[in-house]
């Protein structure tokens, strides 16, 4: 099965070619030579991937290329954190502010809860679907916290600072096939895996 995944982000697709089994063969937006960006204007992380891939399927449709892929999905991701009443949320992304970068991210997380005792969080991943027209959506969750400071040098975003339930180390510590057991992206890949077993 032949699957457009409707993200730039190349550690992102890094990780879902990881995730995915072998007979699904995940293409990349550069591949298929869609190179606009695709505006986040949702309020839900539910509305974000919902359009992600609407737009991809459309833009397909339009170049009429459907014909050499099966389906298209996207996902979207938030970090929400307790104390600061599920915050950053569906601005996960661009917390501190559009033009900030992963460490600003980070460092506003760690700033934010700069002597707060409750630092629970958890990532959720919504990931879109969409085979022959249809939509359909499935989630991944993981449960954990937030660090008192950076730690480890692997995988992406606010990988340094989140402490998944269970561990003692943040993502950003533990090897990728560890990270990918237990992520929300890697439970959300799952829950798509069954979801397309069960279409196919």
């Amino acid at each position: 099965m032949k699957l457009v995944f409707a993200s730039n982000n190349k550690h992102k697709l890094e990780e879902v070619r990881q995730i995915l089994p072998t007979h699904v063969e995940v293409i990349s937006l550069r591949e298929i030579g869609f190179v606009q960006d695709i505006d986040e204007t949702g309020t839900t992380l539910e509305e974000n991937s919902a359009l992600k891939a609407r737009e991809v399927w459309n833009w397909l449709t339009d170049n009429s290329l459907l014909d050499s892929v099966d389906g298209v999905f996207a996902d979207d991701t938030g970090l929400e954190i307790s104390a600061l009443g599920g915050a950053p949320g569906v601005r996960t992304a661009r917390w501190a502010g559009d033009e900030a970068c992963d460490m600003n991210n980070r460092q506003k997380a760690l700033h934010e809860l700069a002597g707060v005792k409750d630092r629970a969080a958890r990532f959720r991943t919504v990931v879109s679907l969409i085979i022959k027209g249809e939509m359909q959506q499935v989630e991944g969750i993981v449960n954990g916290e937030i660090a008192i400071e950076e730690e480890g040098d692997g995988g992406f975003g606010y990988d340094p600072v989140f402490i998944p339930e269970g561990y003692n180390n943040t993502f950003a510590s533990l090897s990728s096939e560890e990270k990918n057991a237990v992520s929300h992206r890697g439970r959300a890949m799952e829950a798509l895996r069954k979801l397309i077993d069960n279409i196919g």
